[in-house]
């Protein structure tokens, strides 16, 4: 007897622990798809590889990167366990590349009031800016991608060509109808109790998953996590890109605080980073630097508005232009025209503003100096040489012969405490 409830309390911990250590991993990826978005499904399929039973993607995506899709698309094909795409939380979408990485998937699954599909890449007008259909090969290529992710998990071919083809989107019920998705779910945990007993082909091997029991573990994304997928999206590197350009041009014209210099560099080479992922039209970029040279013309020239208007025009076309014309966008429709208005509004707004203020420090800089008697007592400055008496000191921006009762030595505060035309006595501050 002794013996018998011995076993059965080995057996009934044997049964906790395994039931312990069954893990089903869960991440939530959202925004546009990116290299940022690679490095998250990268970090999660790892992750979960370790010990996970399955790995849970909640996605709410318009598209993104073609270049970054098919990355993504490769990973999830190489898992050593199954990845379910879950569109979540209601009135989430998988638009363009996010309908193929959920064609990918081992397991595909939305919620009540979402939608999937609309995948016809597009590309962007070299000459207009404007985003344009692919050409037919391209169109033809991703049509047989989608459709071949289709035929390997077991889902509608026909429906997936649709997506491409002709742009169609179809909503939850639909896609489970349709044999697009196998499980519809209000929340992780009733998806993870539909997913038990499921078997998919994880690299073309049977595979049962068992969530019974399972501890749910939430992936966190780091900082640098976060960082890089907001910064490989064309909008915010394009935006670092103006406040860059713009922050140099403004800190080299007034010298002597190197703060927006230092910005401006640090955030050109943010935005370089960025779309370094993009890929960039060379058109854009030329257009970009001509416009910072025309403001630096304008800045040094005696009047104003001919080439600050030349600079603008110039930017604005330069930042639509940004995006490389062969760089294949599996992006919706919406998402192009977004893109130009943002760019342009931002553009005009971050020029006038910079504009304005280059016209007002190269006026002051440019002001003759005041010599009315008694305009500067009680004005600091700084001694540029050493007052034995003389000297010469810098108040207000401009160069002024100086004397003092006392030695004051190159590089010490002054302050003003007479004034005669055009030379100052002046006292250590």
């Amino acid at each position: 007897m002794k013996k018998i409830v011995i076993a059965l309390l080995l057996l009934l911990t044997i049964n906790f622990v395994i039931a312990d250590s069954k893990k089903v991993y869960v991440a939530n990826i959202e925004g546009m798809i990116a290299q940022g978005t690679v490095n998250q499904f990268e970090k999660a399929i790892e992750t979960a590889e370790k010990d996970g039973i399955c790995l849970i993607i909640e996605f709410n995506t318009n598209g993104g990167l073609a270049n970054s899709m098919e990355k993504i698309i490769e990973k999830i094909e190489n898992a050593k366990i199954p990845v379910v795409i879950f569109i979540y939380p209601r009135g989430a979408k998988a638009f363009s590349a996010g309908a193929f990485i959920l064609m990918a998937s081992h397991v595909a699954a939305m919620t009540n009031a979402t939608v999937i599909g609309a995948c016809q890449p597009r590309i962007i007008n070299p000459l207009t800016g404007t985003p344009e259909k692919a050409s037919q090969k391209e169109i033809n290529a991703y049509t047989t991608l989608i459709k071949a992710l289709a035929k390997e998990h077991g889902r509608n071919i026909s429906m997936a060509e649709k997506f491409v083809m002709n742009n169609t989107a179809i909503d939850e019920k639909e896609a489970l109808e349709k044999g697009v998705i196998e499980i519809i779910a209000k929340d992780v945990d009733e998806l993870i109790e539909k997913l038990n007993g499921m078997q998919v082909k994880v690299n073309g091997q049977e595979y049962t998953i068992n969530t019974s029991g399972a501890k749910i573990v939430k992936i966190e994304w780091s900082l640098r996590d976060k960082f890089i997928n907001y910064i490989s999206d064309p909008q915010i590197a394009s935006l670092l890109l103006t406040i860059g350009l713009f922050g140099l041009i403004f800190g080299f014209l007034t010298p002597g605080f190197h703060l927006p210099e230092t910005l401006g560099a640090i955030l050109i080479i943010l935005a370089l980073y960025g779309l370094s992922f993009i890929g960039v039209n060379v058109a854009g970029i030329l257009l970009i630097a001509l416009a910072f040279i025309f403001f630096i013309i304008e800045a040094l020239t005696p009047t104003f508005g001919f080439w600050t208007t030349a600079a603008i025009i110039t930017f604005i076309f330069g930042i639509m232009l940004i995006p490389a014309e062969k760089a294949v966008h599996e992006m919706p429709l919406h998402w192009f025209a977004t893109f130009r208005i943002a760019s342009i509004v931002v553009a005009i707004f971050i020029t006038l503003f910079f504009s304005y203020a280059l016209v007002k420090a190269m006026k002051a800089k440019k002001a003759k100096p005041k010599i009315g008697e008694g305009d500067l007592i009680g004005e600091k400055g700084i001694a540029i040489t050493d007052l034995k008496p003389k000297g010469q000191v810098k108040v207000r921006g401009e160069i002024w012969q100086a004397e003092a009762e006392e030695e004051i030595k190159e590089g010490e505060e002054i302050i003003v405490i007479e004034q005669e035309r055009l030379k100052l006595k002046v006292k250590k501050a």
